[in-house]
C-alpha cells in the first residue's frame, strides 16, 4: 500500500513537550548509532514489528547522517522522539552551514520516503534544519 509522502515546509503539528524524549549529541558520524539505537528501542517497546523497527532504525540513521553532513562546525544534533497513539514521530535537527533543506530528488530522500510514512523538512532562522519522520504501525494503517 503506497502512502503519499508529505513534503511541506512546516511540521505537521507541534509536539507536546511533556511526552517527548530528547537526545542531544555532537554532530559527528561517530554518535549517529546512539540515535539509531534509541529509535529501535522505542519502536520495540511500542510493539512495532521487526520490519517496522528496522525501517525506523534505517530512516533515523539516514536523517541523522544527512544533517551531520550539513552541520556547521562542531555543532549539536538534536533528536526528539514522540509516541502518539498510532505513530512514532522523530524530529532530527541541527544548525547547518547554509540552512538548506535536503533535496527531495536525492537518493537519501528516496530512502527516507521508502522507510517511513511521512517525511517533512523545514528550516528555521539561524540555519537550523529539521527533518521529521513519522512511522505508523502497520496495524494502525489497516
Amino acid at each position: 500500500m503506497a502512502v503519499p509522502e508529505q513534503t511541506s515546509s512546516e511540521p505537521t503539528e507541534a509536539p507536546d513537550e511533556g511526552s517527548d524524549i530528547e537526545l542531544s549529541l555532537p554532530a559527528d558520524p561517530v554518535h549517529v548509532p546512539v540515535a539509531r539505537a534509541l529509535a529501535a528501542d522505542l519502536a520495540v517497546r511500542l510493539d512495532y514489528d521487526l520490519d517496522e523497527v528496522s525501517d525506523l532504525r534505517m530512516a533515523v540513521d539516514e536523517a541523522c547522517a544527512e544533517l551531520v553532513a550539513k552541520a556547521a562546525g562542531p555543532g549539536r544534533l538534536r533528536c526528539v522522539f514522540r509516541a502518539d497513539d498510532d505513530a512514532l514521530r522523530v524530529t532530527v535537527s541541527a544548525t547547518t552551514k547554509d540552512g538548506t533543506t535536503p533535496g527531495q530528488g536525492t537518493f537519501g530522500w528516496r530512502v527516507l520516503t521508502a522507510l517511513v510514512d511521512e517525511v517533512t523538512t523545514w528550516a528555521d532562522a539561524g540555519n537550523v534544519v529539521h527533518i521529521q519522520l513519522i512511522k505508523r504501525r502497520l496495524e494502525a494503517l489497516a
